[in-house]
């Protein structure tokens, strides 16, 4: 077993929904995502000097959600419409920051 295989297997145990993850439903799929609001007030302090950039921030497999979102986008996160601030990728995951209103 190579190191792919190891991480892919330990992404199994923090997107488990009897471990960290909890199930969403983002444009009308079901997801299994890890919200993570702390970040998120770490990120808006360090990186934009401000209280708060979005409402959620959340993590999700790229593998289970598929192409990366673009900034600005249309979201629906549980049945409320929201917009994608921010998404980063890293080792196979997005961490995607929702805002509720689109900033021009």
């Amino acid at each position: 077993m190579g190191i792919k295989d190891d991480l892919n297997k330990d992404l199994g145990v923090f997107f488990n929904t009897d471990e960290l993850a909890e199930q969403h439903i983002i444009d009308g799929r079901p997801l299994n995502i890890i919200i993570d609001n702390d970040r998120l007030m770490q990120r808006s302090r360090k990186e934009f000097d401000v209280i708060s950039i979005g409402e959620i921030l959340y993590f999700v497999k790229k593998v289970d959600y598929g192409e990366r979102p673009r900034e600005g986008a249309p979201q629906v996160f549980d049945g409320r419409l929201m917009y994608v601030f921010s998404c980063r990728e890293d080792g196979g995951i997005y961490e995607i920051i929702l805002q509720q209103n689109r900033s021009e």
